[in-house]
């Protein structure tokens, strides 16, 4: 990729963040004499009018919207090599990504902001607009001036929708732990409740310092001091039926705003960083404000393709859900943080490398499966690549730490077929990691009455298919060699 020295009249200082179809670069408009944001989609995608249309779509909604609470946009262009980018709100105080690193925030600075999201929330829908992936780091920050509360936006409608297009077909799109149930389905029809479960998914992560899981306990079992009416309400917005959930984001602002007047606003007791005058803390920032994810936080869709499977962990035939029966959110491995550094799900003196542990521990706790656990996952990463996310064998098609096919990464990365297919460059470990877990839960179903190690089994249809380890009843002949490799493996990462 060519770094760009300019966009416009706009300065181009230094790289903020990439994803798999655009980066955000921290830019200075010169005439204004302020930073900003700037959003360049990657040079692959420039030929693909579909993918340019939908990133100059998500330009043209968030300048729609104009709202304080969503990130705006000033200006669009396009480079001289035919990049278009747009030019938006600078986040000088990260996102909620960020913040939540550090812990959960006081009880009532995490009220405030669920009810700032919630605000945005409500600006979207007002022009008809479903956001389907509200997730922290797509909730930016920035600081206000001296005397000013600070701004919290919604950012990245890469995958938003309009009235116009809510009742076509759609295919499943989110993220995990905090995507509703219906948005795991194809076609499920996701309407504006889907950003409600959304929003309940954040506020019960703010509350508690992690996503809710499938049937989340009350926040107030994790962080005590939680009043019975906050648990009512957020438990309400995660209803898996949305015809029960809270009917808007504004009815669940307001029922939340109602809870504040029994609750002690004072912040909760937090050893980290200083309170500001208004008894807020603050944490030191990251120096580099990470806007876009690695794996999805820039997704265009490109409409329906249809494929011939010529892998067999392609073929999605057996039934309408990508994801397993256990729903969004189910995931039961703590990804807030570094990952594991107890050594809970894996031995921490082993070869795993600590930057995967994350990702591993939720990929190998994505469901409740007989044989998945995060040790299986390290174990095929070993096996696999020996944990290199540069791997490259073009013979065979296969790249990345987990040996994906783009082609058939394109099922099971976030958004699935309704994201274009990931270039070979954009399998990272953030974007193929969680889709073995997918991957897992889905095809496990079908070989969970196979007789034999149900560990090495997912390994074997992982490898294989799902199809040859029924018909084998059992680790084809032909994967052996793997599965021995993995069974070692698995016993050696596996915690005593």
């Amino acid at each position: 990729m060519e770094i760009p020295i300019a966009a416009g009249r706009y300065r181009i200082d230094r790289l903020l963040g990439t994803g798999a179809f655009a980066a955000v670069w921290l830019g200075h408009d010169e005439e204004l004499a302020s930073p900003v944001a700037i959003k360049i989609l990657a040079e692959h995608w420039v030929p693909r009018e579909d993918v340019r249309e939908r990133f100059t779509q998500e330009a043209r909604m968030l300048r729609r919207v104009d709202s304080h609470w969503l990130v705006q946009v000033f200006d669009v262009g396009e480079l001289p090599d035919g990049r278009p980018y747009f030019v938006m709100t600078f986040a000088d105080g990260g996102s909620l990504e960020d913040l939540l690193a550090a812990g959960p925030p006081p009880l009532n600075r995490a009220l405030w902001l669920a009810r700032e999201i919630a605000h945005g929330l409500r600006d979207l829908h007002a022009r008809g607009i479903v956001h389907r992936d509200l997730k922290p780091s797509n909730v930016l920050i920035r600081s206000g001036a001296e005397g000013e509360e600070e701004r919290v936006m919604i950012s990245d409608l890469g995958i938003a929708r309009t009235g116009d297009r809510l009742s076509s077909l759609t295919l499943p799109a989110g993220s995990p732990g905090y995507m509703a149930p219906e948005q795991a389905l194809v076609d499920g029809a996701p309407d504006h409740r889907a950003d409600v479960y959304g929003l309940g998914a954040l506020t019960y992560h703010l509350l508690t310092g992690e996503p809710p899981r499938e049937h989340p306990p009350p926040p107030s079992t994790l962080r005590p001091g939680v009043p019975p009416a906050v648990d009512q309400v957020v438990l309400r917005a995660l209803e898996s039926d949305r015809e029960r959930r809270w009917p808007s984001a504004e009815a669940f602002e307001q029922a939340l705003s109602r809870t504040l007047s029994r609750i002690d606003t004072d912040p909760l007791p937090d050893g980290r960083g200083h309170r500001d005058r208004r008894g807020r803390v603050r944490r030191p920032r990251r120096r580099t404000v990470l806007i876009i994810g690695a794996a999805a936080a820039v997704a265009f869709g490109t409409g329906v393709a249809v494929l011939t499977a010529q892998d067999d962990r392609l073929d999605t035939s057996s039934g309408n859900e990508v994801r397993p029966p256990r729903g969004p959110g189910e995931h039961r491995g703590d990804d807030s943080g570094p990952g594991d550094p107890h050594g809970r799900w894996l031995r921490t003196d082993r070869d795993i490398p600590v930057q995967y542990r994350r990702l591993i521990v939720r990929a190998g706790t994505w469901c409740e499966l007989r044989g998945l656990s995060p040790a299986l996952v390290a174990a095929m990463l070993k096996a696999e690549s020996g944990f290199d996310p540069n791997l490259s064998d073009p013979a065979r098609g296969e790249y990345g730490i987990a040996r994906w096919k783009p082609g058939v990464l394109a099922h099971w990365q976030p958004g699935g077929l309704d994201n274009p297919e990931p270039h070979p460059a954009d399998i990272t470990p953030d974007l193929s990691i969680p889709a073995m877990g997918r991957f897992l839960c889905h095809w496990g179903r079908e070989v969970a009455g196979v007789p034999g190690d149900p560990a090495l089994n997912l390994a074997a249809t992982y490898r294989s298919s799902a199809e040859a380890v029924v018909k084998a009843r059992g680790v084809p002949e032909r994967v052996r060699p793997y599965t021995g490799k993995v069974r070692r493996y698995i016993a050696d990462y596996r915690p005593d």
